[in-house]
C-alpha cells in the first residue's frame, strides 16, 4: 500500500476504480480481512482458491471457513504460474490439506495462551467452555471432503456466474460431468459390498487422477 496511501487496503483500490464487480474473480485472497470480505460480498466478487500455488510459493493460506462464513463466492483453480499441477483433484486435497494446516495452528496458539496465561477463575470457566465448543465443532473447523468437491464443482460454476448453467445435476443444467469407474485392472483402492457412495467420492479425490 506504500503505492496507494489514499486507500485503506488493496481491496479498496479495486473498488474505488470500479474493479471490483460480480465479474471480479480474485486469485489467492489469502490475506483478506473480514472487512474486505465484506465488500467482496456485497459487490459480488469472487475469489479463486489457488492452494497449490499458495504453499509453492509460501505465499500464505487462505482460511476458507471465514471466507464461507462471509458468504463470499468462492471456487478452486489450479494457477500453475505458482503451482506444478493442472489436475483439479489436486487442488482439491491441497484445498483440505491447508484447512487442517490452519487448524492445527490455531490449536496450536490456544494450547500456548493457555500455558502463559494468568488463570483467573471466571476465565477458567470461559476456556473450558470454549475447548468444549470447539471439540464438538472439530469437523466444522476442517474443510470436509464434501465441501472441497463442492468448491471445485458448483463453487467454480458460482465464482464465475455461470451456475444457472451448470455445476450440478439440476434439472434443464448443461451436463459437464466425468464418468469415473472405480472397478478398473489398475485400480487404487479395493471397493467393498459395504463401502457408502459418500466413500467412494473420498477414494476418488484422495486416490484417482485426472
Amino acid at each position: 500500500m506504500n503505492l496507494y496511501p489514499q486507500y485503506s487496503n488493496y481491496t479498496e483500490v479495486y473498488s474505488k476504480n470500479n474493479l471490483l464487480t460480480d465479474k471480479t474473480v480474485m486469485a489467492h485472497g489469502c490475506y483478506l480481512t473480514d472487512e474486505e470480505l465484506i465488500k467482496f460480498k456485497n459487490n459480488g466478487s469472487s475469489i479463486s482458491h489457488c492452494p497449490n500455488s499458495n504453499i509453492s510459493l509460501c505465499s500464505g493460506h487462505l482460511d476458507v471457513r471465514n471466507v464461507m462464513k462471509h458468504k463470499v463466492k468462492l471456487g478452486l483453480g489450479t494457477d500453475i504460474a505458482g503451482g506444478y499441477s493442472i489436475s483439479m483433484l489436486d487442488a482439491v486435497r491441497k484445498a483440505i490439506e491447508t484447512s487442517k494446516i490452519l487448524f492445527m495452528e490455531r490449536e496450536k496458539r490456544n494450547k500456548g495462551n493457555k500455558a502463559t496465561h494468568n488463570y483467573q477463575e471466571q476465565l477458567k470457566i470461559q476456556t473450558e467452555l470454549d475447548d468444549k465448543n470447539e471439540t464438538e465443532n472439530n469437523e466444522k473447523n476442517v474443510l470436509s471432503t464434501q465441501e472441497a468437491f463442492r468448491l471445485a464443482t458448483l463453487g467454480g460454476s458460482e465464482a464465475l456466474n455461470i451456475d444457472h448453467i451448470t455445476g450440478n445435476f439440476e434439472m434443464n443444467k448443461e451436463f459437464d460431468a466425468l464418468l469415473v469407474n472405480l472397478e478398473t485392472e489398475d485400480k487404487a483402492s479395493e471397493l467393498f459390498s459395504h463401502t457408502s457412495k459418500q466413500d467412494m467420492i473420498q477414494k476418488f479425490i484422495y486416490l484417482g487422477k485426472f
